[in-house]
């Protein structure tokens, strides 16, 4: 009989996996090499039942799919899936793997002895670990099942896999992990999984707290050092010794995780989750290899939190409140008053880039002042935020205006924009901006005191 003619379309064929409907490639591609392996000691306890604390000589494979081969012939490169998998691996290797999401282990910092971990077992069995030989798991049972899961998500998203498979048209990924010949476990999803906005959303392992830690969900605590939180909220910096520590924490269940922690599932992100990933989002337009390096690996938490710190002031809701009690009834002040030199950094909002400059303050008082250190504060709350030059000028003067009731007052900027200097035209001038109020402003001889008060020459407050 003759042999069916060969279609030019690949077969394509579909499996039912944890509730999403998947189309598995006919192309694969694994890797599972000697050197991809770690040697752990774990846990494996739930409701009545505890084993004794014991090791296994682990081993994983990565595994992914896709429709078709690239220009290179390759599916996927064999580099990036060993380097990674090797990543994942050295991370894990001589260490005691401790399930966070554990609900028959509490888990907290000795108090007595500085870098401890006291792990405390149903029936009341107290474990006592080096901290630094321990690897905090988001997982509640550190089964293969969960660790090659925990894997899947650690190799695509910690070590940044996702944008190369992603950039290759690769599908699916499945890790396994094994315990010993013959025996182990997979989990295998969607590559797209770890990057949808459903994903971000998923539940995280609680950080460690000081010093408690291991309570039911809605527990609060209370300890030496003043926490008062919900300890599965609790969201402290862990030392970098850990491994896969809670501020790096991948969600067992699926999901991103940032630096900072993410929103509970059913509850929208957070603005710094939003802001670190459209900072992600916008180092992916650099291509997967540049954005993809380790040293970028961070950047996007790093720069979402500058973004938030350069943009504060929009979360002060009255900028007045910054001066306080810092305003002064004093009779005899009638003559001019002049703060000079005080540097101020704020975000054009026509490029998101910097100006950065200096501010000057003359005011002629009519009985009130302000205190010295709260023209830098109030300055500040209209700078951090997505300004103009000329309207924090006028913000600046205006709220000093509110507070004071000045016979009259100047406000002058100096400052220097990165969207011109750094782009476009390339020249690094100066722009200077200059704002009088009060009702003696156009007095000849109060104007000209506010003129030198603010550092303008005798040739320009001519002209002016």
């Amino acid at each position: 009989a003759a042999r069916p003619e060969r279609t030019s379309a690949p077969e394509v064929f579909c499996v039912q996996m944890a509730g999403d409907r998947m189309a598995v490639a006919s192309r694969e591609v694994f890797v599972a090499l000697d050197d991809m392996k770690f040697s752990a000691a774990h846990f494996v306890a739930f409701r009545g039942f505890r084993e004794p604390l014991h090791g296994h000589n682990y081993s994983v494979g990565v595994r992914a799919g896709g429709p078709a081969i690239q220009a290179d012939g390759y599916l996927a490169d064999f580099g990036d899936l060993k380097k990674v998998a090797r990543k994942a691996c050295k991370a894990l290797n001589s260490r005691t793997l401790v399930p966070m999401k554990s609900d028959v282990l509490q888990i907290r910092r000795s108090e007595s002895n500085g870098g401890q971990l006291e792990i405390i077992c149903e029936g009341g069995a107290v474990m006592v670990l080096p901290e630094q030989d321990c690897a905090l798991l988001p997982v509640i049972h550190t089964t293969a099942e969960e660790l090659s899961e925990y894997l899947w998500w650690e190799i695509l998203v910690t070590h940044n896999l996702c944008a190369l498979l992603v950039a290759r048209g690769v599908q699916w990924m499945e890790v396994s992990v094994s315990e010993r010949p013959g025996q182990g476990a997979h989990f295998r999803s969607l590559v797209a999984r770890s990057v949808t906005p459903e994903a971000r959303q998923r539940p995280r392992a609680a950080p460690l707290p000081r010093p408690c830690c291991g309570f039911e969900e809605g527990q609060s605590c209370s300890s030496a050092d003043g926490c008062s939180k919900d300890c599965a909220g609790s969201r402290r910096q862990q030392p970098a010794a850990v491994a896969s520590s809670a501020a790096e924490s991948l969600p067992s269940s699926g999901g991103y995780s940032s630096a900072e922690g993410l929103a509970p599932a059913g509850q929208p992100m957070s603005p710094e989750e939003v802001a670190e990933a459209a900072y992600k989002s916008l180092l992916s337009t650099l291509g997967p290899e540049y954005s993809s390096r380790p040293e970028l690996m961070r950047t996007p938490y790093r720069a979402a939190k500058a973004w938030r710190e350069m943009t504060a002031g929009l979360r002060i809701e009255d900028p007045l409140e910054v001066v306080g009690k810092g305003i002064f009834d004093v009779p005899e002040a009638r003559d001019l008053v002049a703060i000079r030199d005080m540097p101020f950094h704020s975000m054009c909002e026509h490029h998101l880039l910097p100006f950065s400059g200096i501010a000057h303050v003359a005011y002629i008082p009519d009985g009130k002042v302000l205190g010295l250190s709260k023209f830098p504060r109030l300055l500040n709350v209209f700078a951090r935020r997505l300004q103009l030059q000329e309207r924090l000028s006028a913000n600046f003067a205006d709220a000093l205006m509110t507070l004071l009731q000045p016979r009259a007052l100047a406000v002058a900027l100096e400052a220097t924009h990165a969207c011109m200097c750094h782009r476009g035209v390339g020249v690094a001038a100066s722009t200077r901006t200059l704002v009088l109020r009060g009702p003696g402003r156009d007095e000849l001889a109060a104007k000209e005191q506010l003129l030198s008060g603010v550092c303008f020459s005798s040739g320009a407050r001519a002209r002016l």
